[in-house]
């Protein structure tokens, strides 16, 4: 008789079983615990409770003004909108009394009291007040007398243009006034301190970070534009309506041209004069109101005499000055702005060079050190959100540091000659000495 022998069980077969069954008992105890729970369980006791009340039912006194302003805001925001004073297509007329920039009139609002003990900021010990975003209010003051903003007056001003080739072209005026002066923002320095200056460019190309520059920066902060910006003269009227004087950028030739698209209008040092002058007149004709020019690029025609002389010569005859953002050859640069009278300053920094808080930080410093050594600086940077934010931040603490900071126009220097005071002091594109100390 045959042996009889059992097929070997599955282990798939085995496996799954056992997983059933204990699904099965595992579930059946776990839904009788749920059952105990919800027969005889309290649901008040289920968890922490809170109650929250939609206003605060006590009747405590707000804390007295001093107080409040204890705590640091030295970076805290405030935007003061700067309204649009026309369409998209309009002229975007000025209101007979000015700009609206939503602060009450001095005699329409009440004066902050400050106490004796209130907090200043460092660098502040001769003075007493409150330090609110970085800017000192003292006995007496408000806060919107402090930092209230002057509009400049509407381009054009009556003079400074003129027809030709049928393009209006700035030029200086019969008595004498030059758009560089009449277009730069007013500058008091009474405490003869060390001065900044900071321009921030690449704008018109981006609305959301042109609005944001010309908007949030303070109005010693000089802006400036592209040439080939979409509503260019209406950026230009909101800049200066709150505040700020603005320069034209000029696409010049760099080195490594050819590599990149080509501006129309760029200026080449192979071109001829009259061609590079005819462009340089298209590009003044964009828009008026700038105090002067801007380079883009350029390191190439700026290492060329020949064709670099007549383009300032140009600039410097229509009364405009002309800021080296620090990528042109400085001996160069410096020996043509005297040799064309030209109001001229290079820029010591390119303040966002790197697009890092630790990188613009360092800049920074650079800026005040050499500010403290020899009087004044000037940083150049672009509208990006970073550097917008850094210079918003940075700007306010500069009182504290015993800086001024000031617009461009009052460090563009015009070149010394026989009749002139000392080429080492720092001037104004006028012939006026300003209030800046260059020793420091």
């Amino acid at each position: 008789m045959a042996n009889r022998r059992d097929a070997e069980p599955s282990p798939l077969r085995a496996g799954v079983l056992h997983t059933g069954l204990s699904l099965l008992v595992f579930g059946g105890i776990a839904g009788a615990l749920g059952a105990v729970v919800i027969l005889m369980g309290d649901p008040s006791e289920a968890g922490p409770k809170q109650t929250l009340a939609l206003f605060d039912t006590t009747n405590s006194a707000a804390p007295p003004l001093k107080t409040r302003l204890k705590t640091d805001i030295v970076t805290a925001n405030q935007t003061l909108e700067t309204p649009d004073f026309g369409d998209e297509t309009g002229s975007g007329d000025l209101p007979d009394l000015g700009p609206d920039l939503g602060i009450d009139a001095p005699d329409e609002r009440a004066m902050a009291a400050v106490a004796p003990d209130a907090v200043v900021g460092e660098g502040d010990a001769d003075t007493t007040g409150v330090r609110i975003n970085g800017k000192l209010v003292k006995p007496g003051e408000s806060y919107g007398e402090v930092t209230r903003i002057a509009s400049l007056e509407r381009a054009p001003i009556a003079g400074l243009t003129e027809r030709l080739n049928g393009m209006t072209l700035p030029r200086i005026s019969p008595e004498g006034r030059a758009p560089a002066d009449a277009y730069a923002r007013p500058f008091i320095n009474t405490g003869n301190k060390p001065v900044v200056a900071v321009v921030v460019g690449g704008l018109g190309i981006n609305a959301t970070h042109t609005k944001s520059a010309i908007d949030e920066l303070p109005p010693e902060v000089t802006l400036s534009f592209a040439p080939d910006a979409t509503s260019l003269q209406l950026w230009i009227n909101r800049a200066r309506a709150a505040g700020h004087e603005v320069l034209i950028e000029t696409p010049m030739e760099a080195y490594d041209y050819g590599r990149m698209k080509m501006h129309p209008l760029t200026l080449l040092a192979s071109e001829d004069e009259a061609r590079n002058k005819a462009r340089l007149d298209r590009i003044l004709s964009r828009s008026t109101g700038y105090f002067g020019l801007i380079n883009s690029q350029g390191s190439k025609i700026g290492d060329d005499e020949a064709a670099m002389k007549p383009v300032l010569e140009a600039v410097s005859e229509r009364g405009l000055a002309f800021i080296d953002d620090g990528g042109l050859n400085a001996p160069n640069m410096k020996q043509l702005s005297g040799e064309t009278r030209l109001r001229y300053v290079r820029a010591d920094s390119a303040i966002d060079a790197k697009l890092s808080a630790e990188d613009i930080s360092a800049e920074f410093m650079e800026l005040e050190s050499q500010a403290l050594e020899h009087g004044a600086a000037l940083g150049a940077g672009y509208a990006f959100p970073i550097t917008i934010e850094m210079v918003k931040a940075w700007t306010a603490s500069l009182d504290q540091k015993g800086i001024v900071l000031a617009p461009v126009s009052a460090l563009a220097a015009t070149a010394s000659s026989a009749e002139n005071p000392a080429e080492d002091s720092v001037r104004t594109g006028s012939l006026a000495q300003p209030p800046v100390n260059p020793h420091g």
